[in-house]
């Protein structure tokens, strides 16, 4: 008889060390111990993936799960890499994200991990949305470039993979492998400007590793958004409660330094949605209280902070000036300038657009025909600045409504854990809020982050469970 430790009740995951029959375990969860079977390993039922769950002796391999170890195990390590890789280093991004594709066909038990996805609301979303831009290069007047604009949108498919095959430790794993890897992102900020250096893209004015600042915007406002997140539902001891505060102040550091406007707006935002959340059990003057308070600490930030408040400045005095004056030829005047070009091509194609790839050349015509004033200042556009503009603009109202059930999946979610739940409701957010700045599912950083970050917050469903 094979015997292995676990814990045993409790509703958070902690309990008396109980030895289990590994051997003779139902695969099913069974409510009694606190445990289940999941690619041959034993996993508590009380888990998050934002603190690590309590287990005892990790379980060797056994019985007839035994082959599906390895690939499992590789797979699971190759999440954390990809994590801590997201901010700091491209090339192990698009290395890490693949493979981890190719080895989820490799684990064994497809057909019960396809029953499980098949009740997984976050994937139906992401298989019908990608199935409609697929589907709309039948009438785009660019197919060729439609389809390798699609192929980007593969790496959504990272959530099912994810979800239906991380464990929670290694979901603990990764999430301080973001965190890590975000920290020394910021890290390396102070060093290239204060040496002025210029390696590549990398410059004082972008001193962002591997990415626009733009990008690395939406990158630091999730990874402080899901430190507030481990602060608000978790009891951190006094010995380490120093270590997520540092981090936090340096995330956030990051944020204010950084010009990508973005991430900054993003982060804000959510925090207004958040707070209450978090509070929503309390009186409503604890909410406006709290409210009240992240507003004095973002004045004080406006007030102590050179960079963030110019990059403030200058956004107000732009949008006053697009708006009031009609200039166009500043940062802010070329989106508003580029959003009233492709409001008229929804108003000309709304219900299901121009097709995948095929946008951008109607803006151009339109641009000669309509807005010839707008053409030094937009006519270089390679998308438009704003997702909502650019899912509209190819798929309509049909294929704005799609993405935005992605987000609605990710909200409904069964999530047995409060602290996920708020995860999930941070990372949407974030990026629904971000999307008014920056087409952030168009590129891959961003794109990858989503999905890494959904998958393992989706690895926490109940639809996984069983």
């Amino acid at each position: 008889m094979v015997r292995r430790w676990a814990v045993k009740g409790g509703p958070e995951g902690r309990g008396s060390r109980t030895p289990v029959d590994a051997e003779n375990l139902p695969v099913t969860t069974d409510t009694s111990t606190g445990v289940f079977v999941r690619n041959g390993y034993i996993r508590t039922t009380h888990h998050s993936p934002l603190s690590s769950p309590t287990v005892y002796n990790t379980p060797r391999r056994y019985g007839p799960l035994m082959r599906e170890r390895s690939p499992n195990e590789v797979l699971n390590w190759l999440v954390v890499v990809l994590a801590f890789s997201v901010p700091l280093y491209r090339a192990w991004v698009s290395l890490a994200a693949y493979l981890i594709l190719i080895l989820w066909f490799f684990q064994g038990g497809l057909r019960e991990r396809f029953d499980h996805l098949k009740k997984h609301r976050l994937t139906i979303a992401i298989v019908v949305f990608m199935g409609l831009n697929l589907l709309s290069l039948l009438w785009s007047e660019d197919p060729a470039g439609g389809f390798a604009y699609w192929r980007k949108y593969l790496y959504l498919l990272l959530v099912p993979v994810i979800a239906s095959s991380l464990r929670p430790v290694f979901a603990a794993r990764a999430f301080r492998a973001f965190l890590t890897g975000a920290v020394c992102s910021v890290l390396i900020m102070p060093v290239v400007i204060l040496a002025d250096l210029h390696i590549r893209h990398i410059h004082p004015g972008n001193p962002a590793a591997t990415m626009s600042h733009l990008d690395y915007s939406i990158v630091l406002a999730v990874a402080g958004l899901l430190v507030l997140v481990h602060l608000a539902h978790t009891r951190v001891p006094a010995s380490r409660l120093w270590m997520w505060l540092t981090a936090l102040v340096i995330i956030l550091g990051g944020l204010l330094l950084n010009i990508g406007r973005s991430g900054q707006f993003a982060f804000t935002a959510t925090l207004v949605v958040l707070i209450p959340f978090f509070l929503r059990r309390k009186h409503w003057f604890h909410r406006a209280a709290v409210l009240v308070c992240a507003g004095c600490v973002l004045i004080a930030a406006y007030a102590v902070v050179p960079r963030f408040q110019e990059r403030v400045d200058r956004g107000v005095v732009e949008l006053h000036d697009a708006v009031f004056e009609h200039r166009v030829d500043t940062n802010q005047g070329k989106r508003i300038a580029g959003a009233l070009v492709g409001l008229e091509m929804i108003r000309s194609n709304p219900v299901l657009g121009t097709g995948i790839g095929g946008n951008m050349l109607e803006f151009r015509r339109l641009l000669e025909s309509d807005f010839p004033g707008y053409i030094d200042e937009v006519g270089w556009f390679p998308h438009f600045h704003n997702q909502y503009l650019q899912v509209a603009t190819e798929l309509g109202v049909v294929g704005l409504l799609s993405l935005l059930a992605i987000f609605a999946a990710l909200f409904a979610g069964r999530y047995r854990r409060p602290d996920v739940q708020s995860a999930a409701l941070a990372l949407g957010c974030a990026f629904l809020f971000g999307f008014i700045g920056d087409p952030f599912l168009h590129k891959q950083m961003t794109l990858v982050l989503f999905a890494l970050a959904a998958g393992i917050i989706s690895a926490d469903d109940e639809v996984f469970e069983s």
